[in-house]
């Protein structure tokens, strides 16, 4: 396989893994399940920044660093879409 390929398959799959993990939470989301997402989300999106930079190493820093970046902010989009997506409370209780 690869590295492009193996990259965007990790990357794939760990972006199916933050959304797996927005549906499991939304139900519980006053119960733990908004942190639990948080916690997902807090090793979700640094993980796809360091997907291409251990993974490509057949291109420079520059193009990693550009690589990484720019998966980091998929990733982030990708959770964010499963906050919203899932609908997730953010607010349970006011008072």
């Amino acid at each position: 396989m690869s590295p492009k390929v193996l990259t965007h398959a990790v990357g794939a799959a760990l972006c199916a893994a933050m959304v797996v993990s927005a549906l499991v939470a939304a139900p519980r989301s006053c119960e733990g399940g908004l942190e639990a997402y948080l916690l997902a989300g807090l090793i979700g999106v640094p993980g796809m920044f360091a997907v291409p930079m251990f993974l490509r190493s057949d291109q420079s820093m520059l193009r990693r660093l550009a690589g990484a970046a720019l998966f980091a902010a998929i990733g982030g989009a990708v959770w964010l879409a499963g906050l919203f997506g899932a609908n997730v409370r953010i607010l349970c209780r006011l008072f």
